[in-house]
């Protein structure tokens, strides 16, 4: 299986695919950015977001039929099932723009985490 180097630009582990940070590093970016609870990614946000995937089903889907962004499944019209919901606009901890729906968008795992690797 390939390997490729952390994330961190001063570290030199090699990690597997799939993997974006050795765990000191990954523990580091947590202290500083808070765990997913402390960013609002709570039991609250898991029945939101299962609600929303529910009547969003399809990689790309936002409310009002908007167009998505970095949906390569909408831009190719795939149609792939929705493994999460992605917020379109960083919230940065805003927790209103957090629970703003706008500003939701379903995507599939390859698409989500294409957004995120751009930083988006």
């Amino acid at each position: 299986m390939p390997v490729h180097p952390c994330a961190d630009p001063t570290c030199d582990a090699l990690l597997p695919y799939g993997v974006s940070r050795c765990d000191v590093h990954r523990r580091t970016l947590e202290r500083r950015r808070g765990d997913r609870y402390a960013r609002g990614y709570t039991h609250e946000w898991s029945k939101r977001a299962l609600l929303f995937r529910q009547r969003f089903p399809l990689c790309g889907m936002r409310p009002g039929g908007r167009v998505p962004v970095m949906s390569q499944c909408y831009d190719e019209g795939r149609l792939t099932a929705a493994e999460q919901v992605d917020h379109v606009v960083p919230h940065k901890g805003d927790m209103d723009l957090f629970w703003d729906e706008d500003n939701w968008q379903a995507l599939c795992a390859s698409c989500g985490g294409r957004k995120s690797a751009a930083g988006l």
